[in-house]
């Protein structure tokens, strides 16, 4: 049996509260995601790239499939285990980061309560329980990411070990792993870019339009980290106490506004779909729409959140759906919140270097199997 295998060089957790915890993460929220875990075999403990060595080298022998697995914070079901057999390895101990030349350099259990978030250029509205392993591993946008880009523009060195070996990515090639789900690799060390963050500040501005609204946030972009595009019923439930229009700009700014901590403008104005959900526990889904398609989410019955970002220099709206009764057909990448496949929330040309990537290092599909579709 694999578990007493591994005892001999991990401590090993068997009993049934464990593995129940350990066989969901934060996609409960989606009944799709939370209807398809399976109980892990087991859970272990990784805390050094020594045990890290080690567990790979014990996978190729042995040929068991592991999830990496950080807080658990995530709401795609990354962490999930769909495959009977899997072993849960939690890297939550695996800690240490120093901030170098403008760089932060961590190991993946590093928390960020724990690094400190203020000049991280983009930040997880889970950031106060998440690791910045799982953020890198899972993640894409956040708290900054209009003004920084998508965590993949921002890391810059990534080390993982695989089936094949260790690998030390750099520039375009952590492409492969970030935002993969740890399909590619156990990520050991990160790099990344930091930034000179000014104060913030909250607007908010209520417009009879879309179009009025998007406007207004174009002419404010220069100045913001962040900027949501709220419909009525939308902002009505995130901040049932205020007064809105048909449609409004929920904006944190460098300039006047209301001032307020970062932390509470993350999980207060950033963090909107997630609030919401478990507020009304509603249908929901998301759409990347570029602006110029933005104005036909315009008479959508739904609850609409429309968060403005940039990936790799481009700007979009990654746009939440809530209470639908059918998502527009609108040209844009569909984000899928409620699949546990990588392909579907992954740009083409990215995900096609995380599937020529796994094809090279885990031909077998033992890095959390299932969820990257590569054959």
């Amino acid at each position: 049996m694999i578990e007493k295998i591994l005892s001999k060089y991990f401590r090993v957790y068997t009993d049934k509260e464990t593995l129940e915890k350990y066989s969901i993460d934060y996609g409960y929220l989606s009944p799709v995601l939370s209807s398809i875990r399976k109980l892990p075999k087991a859970v272990i403990k990784v805390n050094s790239e020594e045990e890290v060595k080690t567990l790979i080298d014990l996978i190729n022998e042995y040929r068991f499939p592991i999830i990496v697995r950080g807080s658990g914070s995530n709401t795609l079901g990354e962490t999930i285990p769909i495959k009977d057999g899997t072993v849960i390895v939690d890297i939550t101990g695996f800690k240490g980061f120093e901030r170098r030349g403008g760089y932060l350099i961590t190991r993946p259990g590093s928390e960020f309560n724990e690094i400190g978030i203020e000049d991280l250029p983009t930040i997880p509205t889970s950031f106060y329980m998440a690791t910045i392993g799982g953020y890198v591993a899972g993640g894409s946008l956040g708290f900054g990411s209009l003004r920084n880009g998508a965590v993949w523009d921002n890391v810059e060195e990534v080390e993982v070990y695989t089936p094949k070996g260790f690998f030390s990515l750099k520039g375009e090639e952590v492409y492969s792993v970030v935002q993969s789900a740890g399909t590619t690799g156990v990520i050991t060390k990160i790099k990344m870019r930091t930034v000179k963050r000014e104060k913030v500040k909250v607007i908010r501005k209520s417009f009879n339009s879309l179009n009025e609204a998007l406007d207004f946030s174009l002419n404010i972009l220069e100045d913001a980290e962040f900027i949501s595009i709220r419909n009525k019923p939308m902002a009505e439930l995130i901040e049932p106490e205020r007064k809105w229009g048909k449609w409004n700009v929920i904006a944190g700014i460098y300039g006047d506004g209301e001032e307020v901590s970062l932390k509470d403008i993350i999980t207060t104005f950033a963090g909107t779909y997630f609030t919401a959900v478990n507020k009304n526990k509603v249908n929901y889904n998301s759409l990347d729409i570029p602006l110029e398609g933005l104005k036909r989410v315009e008479g959508v019955k739904a609850m609409i959140s429309c968060e403005l970002s940039k990936s790799r220099g481009k700007l979009f709206s990654h746009t939440y759906f809530l209470g639908y009764e059918k998502l527009p057909e609108i040209e844009g990448n569909k984000f899928n919140l409620h699949s546990y496949r990588v392909n579907d929330r992954v740009e083409e040309d990215r995900l096609k270097k995380m599937i020529e990537f796994k094809k090279k290092v885990d031909e077998e599909d033992l890095l959390n199997p299932g969820k990257l579709v590569f054959q």
